[in-house]
């Protein structure tokens, strides 16, 4: 790949800003729908390829981790046989991920948090940090060492791609492609299929370990091997949602679905208006900003949307369940297409930092995390860092897999704290988001600016750190 900037003269290369290229990329409308359905037939082989080996089964791995994994072997970026690039796949892993903001931001808002889920969410912005921290330190142990030439960005993935989701990770990762970071984007997707990979092995076996020493609180020594949640489906009663419009006016799927069309074309235009707010104050350059956090933006508006809906009486129309339904959707879809967007030809030239820098963030965030609930947390202590673990190491969805091992019922109060954990933490870690893409803006050498960008988030992490013991010690 040609290199888009160089750390020595600064310059850029011109051309569009990497996150337009979202989108403006053309892609017919067959190719399109042919990618959705490969994408489908994916999911369905990774779900059959689940029911069939034991292995699989036995370490929970979900279908559409499974399907991402097939459609890395058979797509371009393996033998070959559909035609699945990852240029196109990251088109769909960018848009895909503001959807599942919005869909999740359309869902009512819960008035009472509470102190364990506020702690949780520290939690979450502590972890967050200090996979940032060891990330940059091993980056800037390289860069003195082995690799003068890497991009020092590389050690703020992990926080992205662990912490956050892949498709955080690549839409950054992607944004730094023009500052010299070259297939960002792609390493960006490496780190978080790395990620996925300890959640599902080192997760479940702590979770089984756990189980076998008594120190789950809602299961039996007995219960170690977990059988019943090893099935491909569920004999539940669980609720599919409300039917909130009439079918012979518009079918309720309809509506929800194109509530969130609507939301994310007001996202859309009010990039535009912010673009071009931009270029007129002679700051163009923080477009690529701009654009690289559209999921924020995205869950702003969609909150904004479910205000204006609740003030108007309306809100019966919108359904909860039937939200969070379609943001499974458009995750198992973003997970697929993140893994099957893997170039193993990147993973060769960096194999190095991605299996040290990897290694270490997963053990420093069992470290973080052991200490941090045993400290906080006088119960349900295996529960949550279960649920922490797997959120800080794969997705939402990891976590409450994992927990649901331990509490399949989910009678604890440990799912209500990593819901509403998690919304907090995405408010306290906001300034993190922008902080990482202050070196390649602010900063005449990118490695000095990611530098200033460690002392910071040390500082920060003394101060959360403060405040969590002060919140614990409070009754």
């Amino acid at each position: 790949m040609e290199k888009l900037y160089s750390a020595a003269s600064g310059w850029r290369r011109p051309g569009k800003e990497p996150s337009m290229i979202f989108w403006d990329m053309d892609i017919s409308a067959g190719r399109f729908f042919l990618d959705f359905s490969w994408l489908g037939a994916l999911l369905l082989a990774g779900f059959f390829i689940r029911y069939k080996i034991s292995f699989f089964q036995r370490y929970l791995i979900p279908a559409n981790l499974l399907a991402g994994i097939l459609g890395l072997m058979i797509g371009m970026n393996g033998v070959g046989w559909i035609d699945l690039t990852s240029e196109r796949l990251g088109v769909y892993v960018y848009h895909l991920l503001a959807l599942l903001f919005i869909g999740l931001s359309l869902r009512a808002t819960r008035k009472k948090i509470g102190l364990s889920s506020v702690k949780t969410g520290m939690i979450f912005i502590i972890t967050y940090l200090v996979q940032g921290i060891i990330g940059l330190v091993i980056a800037f142990a390289l860069i003195a060492t082995i690799q003068p030439d890497l991009f020092a960005g590389i050690g703020m993935l992990p926080p992205l791609a662990f912490g956050m989701n892949p498709g955080i990770a690549y839409t950054i990762g992607q944004n730094w492609e023009s500052f010299g970071f070259e297939n960002g984007g792609i390493v960006g997707l490496t780190f978080a299929a790395a990620g996925f990979l300890a959640a599902y092995t080192t997760g479940v076996y702590i979770v089984k370990r756990g189980i076998q020493k008594g120190k789950a609180e809602l299961i039996k020594p007995s219960a170690g091997d977990a059988t019943h949640f090893q099935m491909p489906y569920t004999e539940q009663d669980l609720s599919a949602g409300r039917i909130t419009t009439s079918p012979g006016v518009l079918e309720s799927l309809s509506f929800h679905i194109g509530l969130i069309g609507g939301t994310y074309l007001l996202t859309y235009l009010f990039l535009k208006a912010g673009e071009a707010a931009l270029t007129l104050a002679g700051a163009a350059n923080e477009a690529s900003t701009l654009w690289s956090f559209h999921f924020v933006f995205a869950a702003i508006i969609a909150l904004g949307v479910r205000k204006v809906i609740d003030f108007t009486g309306t809100s019966s129309y919108v359904d909860d369940t039937t939200m969070t339904r379609i943001s499974n959707f458009f995750m198992d879809l973003m997970i697929a297409a993140s893994v099957a967007a893997i170039s193993l030809t990147v993973i060769e030239a960096y194999w190095l930092p991605l299996l040290l820098i990897s290694l270490s963030v997963v053990v420093a965030t069992w470290w973080i995390l052991t200490k941090l609930i045993d400290a906080l947390f006088p119960s349900f202590t295996l529960e949550r860092f279960a649920a922490i673990y797997g959120n800080m190491t794969g997705t939402l969805q990891s976590g409450l897999l994992l927990l649901r091992i331990l509490d399949e019922k989910m009678e604890s109060p440990v799912s209500y704290n990593l819901v509403y954990g998690s919304g907090l933490a995405l408010v306290l870690g906001f300034p993190l988001l922008l902080l990482i893409n202050a070196p390649v803006h602010y900063f005449s050498s990118i490695t000095s600016g990611f530098g200033v960008v460690l002392m910071v988030m040390t500082v920060y992490l003394m101060l959360l750190l403060l405040g969590l013991f002060y919140l614990n010690g409070k009754k």
